[in-house]
């Protein structure tokens, strides 16, 4: 796969405000929404104020791909089967504080020919050279302290045959990352600053904050500095939202059964049988006899948003609660909306 797209061209603007001189091959799967994120350690050796990662991860050490729990490998491979993933991107915590597990996973990686990225804060050195398969690396200095430390790392994981430079947050403006990157023919990513539970507080108290992210004049006014890098690329917090996010959804959505209405933003429609357990099988032989196709969870039926009137009336007998539901397609199956029918 290439390492990139438009070394050295002129300034692209794509959605949401973000922009780019070179694309690196991680950020064009994510922006196609093909890939699939993999969180393999709540654990780091940081506190940066802006961290986003969510108290159910923060300091933990669990692993996530994307919304899925993940207890083996297998998990991981279901979740790429679900999205249809094109690439990994590896991220944490820290991963490098995990390296084994990394290597586990860039061996999968490699069987299914994905390309795979990985975060780290480490000035990796030598660690580098035990991630085999591993195409592109991105070095976040935490709070953008002594980016330097990096420097020989980013030409190390260059000779190695990797992609590499730095992916920062637009917390503020550093002349070294970009003398750095320009000297050794890196990229640099520089991403709008995102609010989440666990960073508000922190973030309220320095920066102008616009829903859930820092604003874009206060942004844009440290992201035109960093134009200065030639192989640049400024990520929106709105690009990840109905870009890359939404793209993802619909990859997954796509692969859900027919029955599923799936709408413009990827969401799922369909209606869901609530019931207890004994009830619950009430209804799958109902649906059998009726000849309706429906998937069994732990909780409830989901089945056809069209569902036939008598069918419907036939569950309702049986003391089951019917309602129409909007949900992302993702493992944990987030509801948006309901209307009780």
């Amino acid at each position: 796969m290439g390492k990139g797209e438009d070394k050295g061209c002129s300034m692209r603007r794509i959605e949401a405000g973000s922009r780019y001189t070179y694309l690196p091959e991680g950020c064009r799967l994510c922006r196609k929404g093909a890939k699939l994120v993999l969180f393999v350690t709540g654990i780091c050796n940081n506190s940066c104020f802006y961290c986003p990662v969510s108290k159910e991860k923060i300091g933990r050490d669990v692993v996530f791909a994307n919304e899925r729990p993940v207890k083996s490998v297998e998990d991981v491979f279901e979740e790429i089967e679900m999205m249809d993933a094109e690439g990994i991107a590896i991220t944490g915590g820290e991963p490098l504080l995990k390296i084994e597990k990394v290597r586990e996973y860039l061996k999968l990686a490699k069987k299914l020919d994905l390309h795979v990225h990985l975060y780290t804060s480490l000035p990796a050195g030598e660690k580098l050279k035990k991630l085999e398969g591993l195409d592109e690396i991105r070095f976040h200095p935490p709070e953008l302290k002594s980016p330097e430390k990096y420097e020989e790392s980013i030409r190390l994981a260059k000779k190695l045959g990797m992609d590499a430079g730095f992916e920062i947050p637009a917390i503020r403006f550093e002349e070294k990352i970009v003398e750095i990157v320009n000297r050794n023919d890196a990229f640099l990513n520089v991403n709008q600053l995102e609010v989440s539970e666990s960073n508000w507080e922190r973030i309220a108290e320095s920066y102008s904050i616009t829903d859930y992210y820092v604003s874009d004049e206060e942004t844009e006014r440290i992201v035109k500095e960093y134009e200065r890098a030639e192989k640049f690329h400024y990520c929106s917090a709105r690009f990840k939202d109905i870009a890359q996010f939404r793209r993802r959804l619909i990859r997954m959505a796509m692969n859900h059964p027919e029955f599923y209405a799936v709408t413009r933003d990827g969401t799922l429609v369909c209606t869901r049988v609530e019931g207890d357990a004994e009830r619950l099988s009430i209804a799958e032989e109902i649906l059998r006899k009726a000849g309706q196709e429906f998937v069994r969870f732990e909780d409830c039926i989901e089945t056809t948003p069209e569902l036939e009137k008598k069918i419907r009336e036939a569950l309702k007998s049986e003391g089951l609660r019917l309602r129409i539901v909007e949900r992302y397609p993702t493992y944990n199956r987030l509801v948006l909306e309901v209307m009780d029918i």
